[in-house]
């Protein structure tokens, strides 16, 4: 992978990151305006806000690092048989 695609992913993912912030931001917000904050709706809304924050801030922090090879212990690697 080249530099330029690198930086091409990184970003992008960076965005999206933020974008779905976004997406959270509009859905808590709704969540905050209705009445009746029970029910279906909110219930939709809440979970919208959560996975979208989660998710949003997960990728603006780690960008493009998602896709490195972390190491794993010994102890809980697969035995070949």
């Amino acid at each position: 992978m080249t530099d330029a695609s690198r930086l091409r992913t990184d970003l992008s993912l960076r965005a999206g990151g933020v974008l779905s912030l976004a997406i959270a931001v509009t859905a808590i917000h709704a969540l905050a305006r209705l009445h009746a904050a029970n029910g279906v709706l909110a219930l939709l809304l809440a979970m919208i806000g959560f996975l979208c924050t989660s998710a949003g801030a997960m990728l603006v922090i780690v960008g493009g690092h998602i896709h490195d090879r972390v190491a794993i212990s010994a102890r809980w690697r697969r035995v070949e048989r």
